[in-house]
């Protein structure tokens, strides 16, 4: 098991291996409508496994499901390798890398103050988009305000 970015505080949800698939699910849908250059989003756990994913209207994918999924591992296993240097450079807040084709960004969800990381939200952006700023402006304060209410 990964024991991914233990000290992370950047977000103090309650969701547990209990929430539910549908829950999941209409979390992807809700940060996806946060803004228009949002292509994809995901929900993986610490081992990488993708819980839900939701992708906007009327794209179409650049990878295949499977490849998808294997990007989720990846993901996932950077942010843990990145749990080494905590204690010189601080938590990791969102990770973001820019392609020919596109932005992806990962953002680590804790359920309470320095326990693991128990989950990740996967995303993908259009190449121009201010990422960092959706992410500092539209999905933490969303997920303060709406996600912390999941049991």
């Amino acid at each position: 098991m990964i024991n991914s970015c233990a000290a992370l505080s950047i977000f103090k949800f309650h969701l547990s291996s209990n929430t539910s698939s549908s829950q999941f699910i209409l979390i992807c849908n809700e940060i996806l409508n946060l803004s228009k250059s949002i292509r994809f989003v995901g929900i993986a756990n610490n081992l990488g496994t993708l819980l839900a994913t939701s992708y906007r209207e009327g794209l179409t994918p650049l990878m295949t499901e499977e490849e998808t999924k294997h990007y989720a591992v990846q993901a996932v296993l950077r942010a843990a390798i990145r749990e080494d240097f905590v204690n010189r450079l601080g938590n990791l807040r969102h990770s973001i890398g820019t392609y020919n084709r596109l932005i992806r960004a990962t953002v680590p969800i804790i359920k309470e103050e320095n326990l693991p990381t128990k989950f990740f939200i996967l995303l993908s952006f259009d190449i121009g988009t201010d990422v960092k700023g959706i992410i500092e402006n539209e999905l933490i304060p969303y997920t303060h305000k709406n996600i912390i209410s999941f049991a």
